[in-house]
């Protein structure tokens, strides 16, 4: 297996403003995280060594955001930490020769003639991080470390002020001592072989940088309780676990956690691409466990499981990457979901209310019922709740939807109007304005539409119904031919945006029809799919993603940056998507032909993505939006899903083997 280099040298470690700018993730799968910065500077309230889901994958808690980490060598006191902006003294920046992100974060640092490294690990299924210090080949001084914790008590979204601390106290149990700052969060369990001196202060006014320039809050106030020593020697690593369960041994879960990973590594099918494998493996923290089953985060680090976020990226995540099992239990979670002839947006249980405002997910889902069915070897059985489940999709969706108006008109296409909600993927809505309504028939609806009934169709044929196959395979033809008579903008050489609208025809150039370019190839005549793809071309795509507006439509934003009022309105109107570079690989392959060579093109649009999962961002991620222009910052959720799944599925359509004159030689992504 091919992988990237996700690593940092001195020089890069050194320079606080570099290392600041780039971010570690560690995901527990229950849907908590560990992340933070190189440098250690935290820049965003969610940058934490503890974040917990309180009822996984939902609502997630901070309740261990830092550590202040110093050590003594032959009497001499190093900083390891670095500060925040409330303690620039802090500068343990400045002795670290090395950042590695693989197979856990792992820093390595020079303090006086002693090397140290730190790693930081989240052991899948626990809700618990540990960290671990150890001393370099041939060290002989003893060291002692010393931590001050720093916690907090709160959502994820909030800040704690000092005002909010309830208890004070410690209380030492079996293997280490445990904090509680608030009653209505979880205790804070820390385990290890350490001495402890119960000793509280305060570190106020610690600003996040990146919040205060979204507008969000900013600024809360840390509590350290007190300071845990450990003594380091050549044989003896230092192991901390912080969790919310009473800790457990902190090495062994260590080991296993990365022997789990070197396993896992092995299984997943390598395509002898380095950003293909890379990606492959990072997917894996957008999987999540949970008493209900298994489902799909939709980023990090503030969504949490969406239908359509987990529809769209699950081919690129699990099909693609050989997770078969997983995909199978995910679309077995969601068929027992469908009310009313459609999907919540949401993954609902007893903290969380569904809700029904999404055109395309229900669409999504089936689509992505028909990717893994079609990869499964040997194919399995249609499990019965999920053919159940397209059945009611596609009948409601006929007859018409009971949560909002959501119909297949006369002309077989999808009709979707609401004044209170976006339907569809581009939702960006704030005090009530919706900013990219697209009422009316979306093109990319009609080809998730068409699409989900040939889909639909011939799951149909295989369960025996052949009464519904024939009426779905009817409605399909009669969806085809009124998409290709309506949605031709012959002026422009592209498809409409949305047709059937309030003010009639919206002839905006937008990347959604790349879904009607690749998803199903009767869709789109070609002389039309390479009109419209060169067009798309040259004027949305970046090296980063498509754009959302090209630049020269008056109502481009180049930037999406400020506070909400500002950002929300730039989401849609010239924001970069990397999500959808997968369309657009696969309408590339469509339109120039299956060859070494266009293969060849066509993963060179990839540097971008490749210099960002190495050098921008959260190391091993795909950021969710990117500004308009260039420099074309990173914005957003640091780690998108289906940014990584949908590039995923597309970067494995280009390396897959050609078959001549099949659906792969054409580009067409369909079962």
């Amino acid at each position: 297996m091919k992988r990237l280099r996700l690593a940092l040298d001195a020089a890069q470690c050194q320079d606080r403003a570099r290392s600041t700018e780039l971010e570690w993730l560690e995901t527990d799968g229950r849907g908590g995280y560990a992340c933070g910065t190189v440098s250690g500077v935290p820049t965003r309230r969610y940058h934490g060594l503890l974040l917990t889901a309180l009822h996984p994958p939902h609502q997630r808690a901070m309740l261990v955001n830092h550590l202040d980490e110093s050590v003594e060598v032959n009497g001499k006191r190093f900083v390891l930490s670095t500060g925040t902006v409330a303690v620039d003294h802090e500068d343990g920046h400045a002795r670290c020769l090395e950042f590695q992100a693989r197979p856990c974060p792992r820093w390595r640092y020079r303090v006086g003639d002693v090397e140290i490294v730190r790693s930081v690990l989240c052991p899948r299924g626990r809700g618990a991080v540990v960290m671990r210090w150890e001393l370099g080949a041939g060290a002989r001084e003893a060291v002692r470390l010393r931590l001050r914790p720093m916690l907090t008590g709160r959502r994820d979204h909030a800040v704690f002020e000092a005002g909010d601390l309830r208890d004070h106290d410690s209380k030492r149990v079996e293997g280490g001592v445990s904090w509680q700052p608030r009653p209505d969060f979880p205790r804070v369990h820390a385990g290890g072989r350490f001495g402890y001196r119960h000793a509280p202060t305060w570190r106020h006014g610690v600003t996040y940088a990146i919040d205060e320039e979204r507008g969000e809050s900013c600024r809360e106030d840390w509590w350290s309780p007190g300071e845990l020593s450990f003594e380091l020697a050549s044989d003896t690593p230092a192991l901390l676990t912080l969790s919310v369960d009473p800790a457990s041994d902190g090495g062994r879960l260590f080991d296993e956690e990365l022997a789990r990973r070197r396993t896992r590594d092995a299984a997943v099918p390598a395509r002898d691409h380095p950003l293909f494998d890379e990606l492959a493996v990072t997917a894996e923290s957008y999987i999540v466990e949970m008493g209900a089953g298994t489902a799909l985060l939709a980023g990090v680090p503030w969504f949490d499981v969406w239908t359509r976020d987990a529809f769209t990226a699950l081919p690129g995540l699990l099909v693609a990457t050989g997770r078969l099992d997983t995909a199978a239990a995910v679309i077995g979670l969601f068929s027992g979901l469908v009310e009313g002839g459609m999907l919540p947006n949401n993954l609902p249980d007893a903290v969380t209310e569904p809700r029904w405002s999404s055109v395309d997910a229900s669409l999504w889902f089936i689509v992505s019922v028909g990717r893994y069915l079609e990869r499964a070897s040997p194919r399995p059985p249609l499990v019965p709740a999920t053919w159940r489940a397209i059945r009611d999709i596609v009948d409601g969706y006929t007859r018409g939807t009971a949560h909002v108006s959501i119909r297949v008109d006369d002309d077989g296409l999808v009709s979707a109007h609401s004044e209170d909600a976006p339907l569809t993927w581009m939702d960006a809505q704030y005090e009530g304005e919706i900013f990219t309504p697209r009422r009316g028939k979306p093109v990319e609806v009609q080809a998730l539409w068409v699409k989900a009934l040939a889909v639909a169709a011939t799951l149909a044929r295989r369960q025996g119904d052949q009464e519904r196959a024939a009426r779905w395979e009817a409605l399909r033809e009669r969806a085809v031919t009124s998409f290709r008579a309506r949605f031709w903008n012959a002026s422009g050489g592209y498809l409409y945006d949305v047709v059937d609208g309030p003010d009639g025809d919206d002839a905006t150039l937008r990347p959604s029809q790349l879904f009607a370019l690749s998803l199903d190839r009767a869709l789109v005549p070609d002389a039309w799919a390479g009109r419209a793809l060169a067009v798309i071309h040259r004027e949305l795509l970046t090296p980063l993603g498509l754009r959302t507006l090209p630049v020269s439509d008056p109502r481009f934003q180049p930037a999406y940056r400020g506070p909400r009022a500002a950002r929300d309105p730039a989401y849609h109107q010239g924001t970069v998507w990397p999500f959808l570079l997968g369309p657009f690989l696969s309408a590339w392959l469509r339109v120039h032909g299956d060859s070494p060579a266009v293969r060849a093109q066509a993963l060179g649009f990839l540097g971008g993505i490749e210099r960002h999962v190495t050098s921008e961002g959260c190391l091993g991620h795909i950021s969710e939006i990117f500004d308009g222009l260039a420099p074309q910052a990173p914005r957003g959720c640091f780690a998108q899903a289906w940014s990584l799944g949908e590039l995923l599925f597309g970067l494995g359509e280009l390396l897959a083997a050609p078959r001549a004159g099949g659906d792969q030689a054409t580009g067409d992504r369909s079962s």
